[in-house]
């Protein structure tokens, strides 16, 4: 049977409608250092003057060396428009609050922010009540009424203001819509699942951050590019290069998933059969009527097909992985039944390989010849090892007194790490303590047979 050396193609999402496949673009994000970096949009709150429900929403990951408290997004002038999201001092807290232009104030704090993490937040006015959803789902509401007719206040990006005192944000924030709408439960679910539309029904600000180069020079950008065409916002105190107070790589807006491309294989993913490693995503119609986004990471397979060979035993050094052991008759490869394990021991003269799969990727081997099968293998001495796992000394004892015998540590890859001989002697130790944690092959030679085992430093 004439086998292929590398081989593997896996399906995902077979079972879902395809909308659409791509490439993944940068996913950018902005970095706030805590100090001075803000982004401001002069009159938004316009965008949603005399509507009877509107909408904040936003992923942001909140360091947790964040001093003092951190302003989220939103707009506030402590006197007829507030609507922001704020990380209080030195909690995991959120507060969410809503006032409207009679003054009357409508708070909410909401005890479950994760630091350094990633996540959605979205708070919601609908005319009667303020909700506040983490990631999708509510976390807290009250009850709310009036709305806001100001057309002068600024929306705030990683800066809150109060009583001419900054609380700027450190950490990261992405996916910023504003809305003129009061999102629904569902319409929220999906923004935690998926990036924001930009076609979706009363969005009037939407930042992406997907701009400039992620850690890199972005010295000459000064506006955060509202992708409605509606307001940009202005920079403020950025650094806009490195790997802080900058664009920098952002968090995967969707479902992220992980692949392997096998070596001259194929991945199926949305019904196309991808052969080069790479970031694609694709945008999935669920029956909820929300898209769902799934972002693939596709890397190229690695297969370890070192085999280590003594006398007519044949092991392969990867453990824990899947094994077939052929014989080799020039291109072509005999299956040997039964001879799964990672070790086989040939019983005649011949060429063999072993076809290892790993991370769903399987390959060939080279072929072994097999030269002589000699009896006096099968009477070499029986030996046992102790402790097994071994931390620093591994005793070796054989079950009949030698002539000449040697111990010689193999690493994974066949090298020779050390060696000792031990003459006549029936019990020996043997020092492993400076070897690195891991799995060794220890080959036992006597009066000149050799047979190896596999041990384990902890």
């Amino acid at each position: 049977m004439r086998l292929p050396l590398r081989f593997a193609t896996l399906a995902l999402f077979t079972s879902l409608l395809p909308n659409r496949t791509s490439l993944a673009q940068d996913q950018n994000a902005l970095d706030f250092d805590g100090i001075d970096d803000e982004v401001m949009v002069e009159n938004a709150s316009a965008v949603i003057a005399g509507a009877s429900g509107f909408s904040l929403t936003c992923w942001v990951d909140p360091s947790e060396n964040g001093f003092g408290h951190n302003g989220i997004v939103g707009l506030r002038d402590e006197a007829e428009a507030d609507f922001y999201l704020l990380r209080l001092d030195g909690t995991n807290s959120v507060e969410a609050r809503f006032r409207n232009s009679d003054g009357l104030a409508f708070t909410l704090v909401y005890s479950g922010l994760t630091f350094d993490t990633w996540q959605h937040l979205a708070l919601v006015y609908n005319g009667s009540e303020m909700i506040l959803y983490h990631n999708g789902a509510e976390a807290s509401f009250a009850t709310a009424s009036g709305g806001i007719t100001s057309t002068t206040g600024t929306l705030r990006i990683g800066n809150l203001m109060y009583n001419g005192d900054s609380f700027n944000l450190t950490g990261q924030v992405d996916e910023v819509g504003f809305w003129s709408t009061a999102l629904s439960a569902a319409e929220v679910e999906c923004l935690a699942s998926s990036p924001i539309d930009g076609t979706a029904d009363g969005l009037q600000l939407y930042y992406d951050m997907d701009q400039g180069i992620p850690g890199g020079n972005n010295a000459t950008i000064t506006a955060l590019t509202d992708q409605m065409g509606n307001a940009d916002g202005t920079l403020q105190g950025f650094g806009l290069t490195g790997p802080s107070s900058n664009f920098v790589a952002g968090q995967v807006i969707g479902f992220a998933v992980e692949g392997t491309l096998c070596a001259g294989g194929g991945y199926e993913f949305n019904g196309e059969t991808l052969t080069t490693p790479g970031t694609y995503t694709a945008t999935f119609a669920s029956s909820s009527g929300c898209d769902s986004t799934v972002v693939l990471t596709l890397v190229e397979g690695e297969v370890n097909t070192n085999v280590v060979q003594n006398g007519s035993m044949l092991i392969s050094t990867q453990a824990n992985l899947q094994w077939q052991w052929y014989v080799c008759d020039g291109v072509d490869y005999t299956l040997i039944p039964g001879a799964t394990a990672q070790y086989y021991q040939a019983t005649e003269v011949g060429s063999y390989a072993v076809e290892v799969t790993q991370n769903g990727c399987s390959a060939m081997s080279a072929c072994y010849n097999v030269t002589s099968i000699g009896i006096e293998e099968e009477e070499l001495p029986l030996f046992t090892l102790s402790p097994v796992p071994v931390t620093d000394v591994l005793t070796v004892e054989l079950s009949r007194t030698p002539q000449n015998a040697s111990l010689t540590v193999l690493d994974m890859t066949g090298r020779m790490i050390l060696q000792r001989g031990v003459g006549g002697a029936r019990r020996s130790r043997l020092d492993v303590s400076t070897l690195t944690s891991g799995a060794y092959f220890l080959r036992v030679s006597v009066d000149g047979v050799s047979n190896v085992v596999r041990f384990v430093r902890e």
